[in-house]
Parts: structure tokens; sequence; C-alpha cells
């Protein structure tokens, strides 16, 4: 569920940083379309310059914890998937956007990131300016 509220916010947020035309924004990002998948969505966002690459590569780590639980639930070999299993744990571990925080259970550190990268996007979609207006958002003195 956490990854699915950091997609929506990174979803509102790229929205709030392009034009308004809806027919193209349908066709890109409908169920069949090319930006449906998060992992598009994510490539996007970093070349949009949105994101940095240590960004980027944690929303890529999340998705893919995401799909490992998702995947599990049809796979019989998989069906004690949990937040302690080492490869799991070792991508929970990786997530650089809470680094700051000395949380090492891996279940926390990842709600963590979502909870964190949600209110970044949401502050994007807030403050963002369509980049046709020149609108990026930075961090103060840049």
């Amino acid at each position: 569920m956490g990854v699915a509220w950091v997609e929506e916010a990174l979803v509102a947020a790229i929205q709030a940083f392009l034009e308004k035309d809806k027919s193209a924004w349908d066709r890109l990002f409908r169920k069949s379309g090319p930006l449906s998948s998060l992992s598009a969505k994510i490539d996007l966002a970093r070349l949009l310059g949105m994101t940095s690459n240590a960004i980027s590569s944690d929303l890529h780590i999340l998705r893919e914890v995401r799909n490992e639980f998702a995947h599990s639930l049809f796979d019989k070999d998989n069906a004690s998937l949990s937040f302690i299993t080492p490869r799991i744990k070792d991508k929970c571990l990786a997530l650089r956007c809470i680094r700051h925080e000395s949380n090492t259970e891996p279940r926390t550190v990842f709600i963590s990131a979502c909870a964190m990268l949600n209110s970044d996007f949401y502050m994007h979609e807030f403050f963002g300016v369509p980049l046709v207006d020149g609108g990026r958002v930075t961090v103060y003195g840049e």
C-alpha cells in the first residue's frame, strides 16, 4: 500500500509539471499506455529533473520490493516472504532517502521511505510550476 501511495503522489507531481492536455495525458498514462508502469513514471520523473539519481534508485527499490511481495502471493516457494527475508531486508536497508534515520528494522525503513517520498512528491505538486513556464523545485541556494 505504501508504494501505491508514493506512486499516486508521483503522478500528481508529474502532472503539475506538465502542460494540461487531457487527451495526451490519457493516452500516455492509461492502463496500456507507455507511462502506465511505475518504472516508466520513475524514469520520467528522473528525466524531468524531479528526482536525483539516489531518489530514482530508491523508488526503483520500493517498486521491486512491492513486486516481490505481490508475486509471492501466487508463488508457493515465496509464500513465507517477509521483510526479514535476506533479499527484501537488503533492499530495504539500501534505501538512501532515510539514511539520516538510525533505524535498522527493514519494515520500518520501508514504511519511512514511502512516507518521506510521498510527502516530497506532494511538495513537488504543491509548489511545482509547469516546466513550460520555467518552474522547477530546487533546494534553497542551489
